[in-house]
C-alpha cells in the first residue's frame, strides 16, 4: 500500500545511511547514490577483500564466505530507493540519496566498525575511542543522514558502547533504523535491535503475517514487507549476481 503514498512524500531531501555490506552501480541504484558520499569503515584487511583497510570507497568487493556473495548492501538499498526509472523494482522513497557505509566484508564483521560507521553517518567528529577522522586519514560526513538504516546484527546485549553511539547519534538528530533479525527468535537477544532508542522492524510477508524466519517480541516497534517464500512469492528488490565478483 505505499503507492498511494508517493503523492506527497518521496523521500526527497533525505539522507539514508546504509551500513552494510558497500554498494554497487547498480542501474536501478546509480541516480539514488551520489559519488563521493559514502565510506570503507572496515578496519580488518583481510575482511575488506579490496586490499586495504579504511578509506573513502564503500564500493562492495563481495563478502564470499565459501557461500557466495550476498551483495547485501545493494539488496537494501534497492528497498530504500531504487529508481521510478521503469527498470526493475521500486524503492519505498526513490527521491532519496543513499550513502553506503560499509562495515560488513568477507565472512561478516566487527562491532567496532559498526559502532564507528554509525558515528561517521551521524556525523559525530570522532571515533568511539575519541580519535578524529582526520588522524585515521579519513574524511568528515559532509553530508550527515537523517536515517541510518541496520539490516544487520548478532546475538548480544546491546553493550555500552554501542548504545552510546547511538544515543549520541540520536541527539544529533539521526534516525536509527534497526532489523529484528532472520533467526525466528525474541529479538531482545540481538543487537541493535534490542538497544534503546532504535526503531526495530520485523519482517512479514506479502499478505501480512509475521515471515516465518523474522524475529519478534517486545523490542519490535514495526513490521514491514519482507517477504516469506513458505506461502508467498517473497518481495523483490535490487540484487548483485557473482560468487565472489560483481
Amino acid at each position: 500500500n505505499v503507492a498511494p503514498v508517493w503523492a506527497s512524500a518521496t523521500g526527497d531531501g533525505a539522507v539514508v545511511a546504509v551500513v552494510d555490506t558497500g554498494g554497487t552501480a547498480h542501474p536501478d541504484l546509480v541516480a539514488a547514490q551520489p559519488l563521493g558520499w559514502g565510506i570503507d569503515m572496515v578496519s580488518n584487511t583481510t575482511t575488506a577483500a579490496d586490499g586495504d583497510g579504511r578509506d573513502t570507497d564503500p564500493t562492495d568487493p563481495g563478502d564470499d564466505c565459501g557461500w557466495g556473495s550476498t551483495w547485501h548492501g545493494t539488496h537494501v538499498a534497492g528497498t530504500i530507493a531504487a529508481q521510478h526509472n521503469e527498470i526493475g523494482v521500486a524503492g519505498i522513497a526513490p527521491d532519496a540519496s543513499i550513502m553506503h557505509v560499509r562495515v560488513l566484508g568477507q565472512c561478516g564483521g566487527s562491532f567496532d566498525d559498526v559502532i564507528d560507521g554509525i558515528r561517521w553517518a551521524a556525523g559525530l567528529p570522532t571515533t568511539y575511542w575519541g580519535a578524529t577522522w582526520a588522524s585515521r586519514g579519513l574524511p568528515s560526513n559532509a553530508h550527515p543522514a537523517d536515517v541510518i538504516n541496520l539490516s544487520l546484527g548478532g546475538g548480544a546485549p546491546c553493550f555500552s558502547t554501542l548504545q552510546t553511539t547511538i544515543s549520541e547519534a540520536r541527539a544529533a538528530g539521526t534516525l536509527i533504523v534497526a532489523a529484528a533479525g532472520n533467526s525466528d527468535l525474541d529479538a531482545s537477544s540481538f543487537a541493535p535491535a534490542n538497544c534503546d532508542g532504535v526503531i526495530t522492524v520485523a519482517s512479514v510477508g506479502r499478505v501480512g503475517g509475521r515471515a516465518y524466519y523474522s524475529n519478534f517480541g517486545s523490542t519490535v516497534e514495526i513490521a514491514a514487507p519482507g517477504g516469506d517464500t513458505s506461502r508467498d512469492s517473497g518481495v523483490l528488490s535490487t540484487i548483485g549476481l557473482g560468487r565472489t565478483t560483481l
